[in-house]
């Protein structure tokens, strides 16, 4: 047993990294491998598209499975992986125990599908530490206060990784099937260009934005806690993206245009005696995520629009129809976004984004800015051409 104080590193491996026996074993590699410096505890997703497939079995038996059902099934996904895992390293020599989120101590609060992680008692992960295990845990799923299996939702696990790393006073790597952070998806953008370095600020903003490489609430997490964060390729070789808290000085910069899809623009018609603060209100209550508001008014119609996302629509139609309210829904839309640190020194960029859509003739139905981003929505069918038009003009 090793009696001095080691670094320690929580690693995630995505369900891609994960979706067959072959990537289960170059997981275990790269993990031995870092397991020789440091203390070692291993975050897991379900394995490939698993989840998927047991989503499909649950909707194939009934139109609307129990929540409460499905954090059940869909956990079970992750308990393979994690298994499977730790069996192959314990095969390869080293000590290693697979603990589901109860296990492991993950707290949540009570919202089936999506809720949220509370605490993480991580006195069991601490005595397999000790006893120089490698601790592979299940990715997105927890325990809630009347002792039901909940899950995080999509990239759950990504969060489930940083709160680990936040207990254990530890380092945390990502490991993804690309080699980083891309100022564009390269799957859109063929000169796009690999970011060896960027702020939190910047990855949160980006993942909100549309960057699927990483969960946004993980993100939040690490700039709370100043968690040291790389994203890796799942090779175990090339070097990825390291997460920064500033860049140096005065070196700010635009970093990326991000793209989201299934947006879909909501329009309220002459809201002239509706209390409008009830409206969003009552689609807080259905969990509706609201983004980027506007409020019209011509002669005497008032009209409020917003912007959701489309698995919502069900929820949203339902409160609209529930206050008698006159609307409708555009729907094949997407979100496309500059965003960098430079938004804050340099001026004109917006000037020079508007000047490329009216050269362009590119129609955008709402626009929105942060501090650092500049955001516009636009049909889907030209979505991906947008992106391209401005990687070229940023030289992104």
């Amino acid at each position: 047993m090793r009696s001095f104080k080691m670094e320690r590193l929580v690693m995630k491996f995505g369900g891609s990294s994960l979706k067959d026996l072959e990537k289960i074993k170059s997981a275990s590699d790269i993990i031995l491998e870092k397991s020789k410096t440091q203390q070692v505890v291993v975050v897991v997703s379900a394995m490939g598209d698993s989840t998927n497939e047991l989503l499909d079995m649950a909707h194939a038996l009934s139109t609307t499975p129990s929540k409460r059902e499905l954090d059940m099934l869909v956990s079970t996904g992750e308990n393979k992986s994690a298994a499977l895992l730790a069996i192959h390293l314990n095969e390869s020599g080293h000590p290693a125990v697979a603990l589901t989120g109860f296990q492991a101590g993950f707290q949540s609060d009570g919202v089936h599908g999506k809720n949220k992680i509370t605490d993480v008692n991580i006195e069991r992960i601490e005595n397999h530490l000790r006893q120089n295990e490698i601790v592979v845990v299940t990715g997105f799923q927890g325990i809630n206060p009347l002792g039901d299996i909940t899950t995080f939702g999509r990239g759950g696990s990504d969060t489930s990784a940083v709160a680990l790393a936040v207990k254990l006073n530890a380092k945390c790597a990502i490991y993804t099937d690309v080699s980083g952070i891309y100022s564009i998806d390269p799957r859109i953008y063929n000169d796009a260009k690999k970011l060896n370095v960027v702020t939190y600020e910047e990855l949160m903003e980006m993942a909100h934005l549309g960057t699927k490489v990483i969960e946004p609430r993980s993100v939040e997490l690490a700039y709370k806690f100043n968690i040291p964060m790389e994203i890796l390729l799942n090779d175990g070789k090339t070097k990825g993206t390291k997460v920064l808290e500033a860049y140096d000085m005065e070196d700010t910069k635009l970093t990326s245009v991000s793209k989201l899809d299934d947006v879909v623009l909501v329009i309220i018609h002459d809201t002239k005696d509706v209390n409008i603060s009830n409206i969003f209100l009552e689609l807080a209550k259905e969990n509706v995520n609201v983004d980027i508001i506007s409020h019209t008014r011509l002669n005497d119609r008032k009209e409020v629009t917003f912007t959701s996302e489309k698995s919502s629509v069900q929820e949203t139609t339902a409160v609209l129809e529930n206050l008698g309210l006159e609307y409708e829904i555009k729907d094949n839309l997407s979100k496309v976004s500059i965003v960098g640190t430079a938004m804050r020194s340099q001026v004109g960029i917006a000037a020079q984004v508007f000047e490329l859509f009216v050269k362009e003739d590119i129609f955008f139905y709402e626009i929105a800015t942060s501090e650092i981003s500049i955001s516009y929505v636009v049909d889907s069918s030209v979505a991906d051409e947008v992106v391209i038009k401005l990687g070229k003009h940023f030289d992104l």
